[in-house]
């Protein structure tokens, strides 16, 4: 069976420690070791799950206005307020599968979706 092991993102050059701050405050996402490569050391990795990772690659590239990744998170509305204490826009979408979720931008522009995590709290309302 085939599993995600990680996926890699765009950040701006120099863009690094404020993508990774988003990703570690706002999510909970562990920064891990990153390999050099080369000597090429720009970026980061984090660890969204055991299995899973985030790379950050710093990149001249804008990312693209309609890609982006899902993350099921345990506590939505926790995540809604850690966002809002940071001025950091939200915008909620129709459920999914009996789910709350809505959609955000990191630092770096990338689109992230949240999700509530299914038979956990449901979040509350706005």
């Amino acid at each position: 069976m085939a599993h995600l092991h990680h996926l890699t993102i765009a950040v701006p050059p120099g863009g690094t420690e404020a993508v990774v701050a988003f990703y570690a405050d706002v999510l909970g996402f562990a920064r891990i070791p990153k390999p050099a490569k080369g000597g090429r050391v720009s970026g980061a990795w984090l660890q969204l799950s055991p299995t899973v990772q985030l790379h950050l690659s710093e990149s001249d590239m804008p990312p693209h206005p309609s890609a982006h990744f899902a993350v099921v998170v345990d506590d939505l509305a926790a995540v809604r307020v850690k966002l809002a204490e940071r001025g950091i826009d939200w915008h909620a979408q129709s459920d999914v599968l009996g789910s709350p979720r809505g959609f955000t931008i990191d630092p770096a522009g990338n689109r992230v979706e949240l999700i509530q995590a299914a038979g956990t709290a449901p979040m509350t309302a706005d």
